[in-house]
């Protein structure tokens, strides 16, 4: 997948998805809750992909936004019953090169582990949801936009 002048992101990406994956081709109607690519296994409805990228955000890094992983991994398991963090680290990712610049930047990314219990994950049972997010802080116009890619998978 490589993204278009439609994407939600101010930079192009490419991601490469699991072999026999669909992809959601209606991204339109998904716009309004961040949703800029997505697929799912159709073998499992439970097993999908999705990229969310959300403009106009306030901090221009992830621990700005989140505070640091242990505090953003209880958050995420406390946002609903049956949850529990399975893992939780830091990492960083290459971004693209600052535009005026040329100077490349690292991102801290937050990579969260989570099992979903039945109560959460309804129909599909007990799930496990792995997450990445980073922030990509802006340049000339500073608008910060943050990428949350999500994972799913049944338990």
């Amino acid at each position: 997948f490589v993204s278009s002048s439609e994407s939600l992101a101010r930079a192009p990406y490419a991601i490469d998805w699991p072999s026999g994956w669909c992809s959601l081709t209606d991204v339109k109607s998904a716009r309004g809750v961040s949703v800029d690519a997505s697929w799912k296994d159709p073998r499992d409805e439970a097993s999908t992909l999705a990229i969310f990228i959300t403009s106009g955000v306030a901090a221009r890094d992830v621990r700005g936004k989140y505070g640091s992983i242990d505090a953003n991994a209880r958050v995420r398991a406390e946002s609903a019953p049956n949850q529990m963090t399975i893992g939780a680290r830091t990492s960083s990712i290459d971004a693209p090169p600052n535009r005026s610049t040329g100077r490349r930047r690292r991102l801290e990314t937050h990579d969260i582990e989570t099992k979903v219990g039945g109560g959460t994950a309804g129909r599909f049972g007990s799930a496990i949801e792995l997450v990445r997010i980073f922030i990509v802080p802006g340049e000339g116009d500073g608008e910060n936009w943050e990428v949350l890619i999500r994972a799913t998978a049944s338990a």
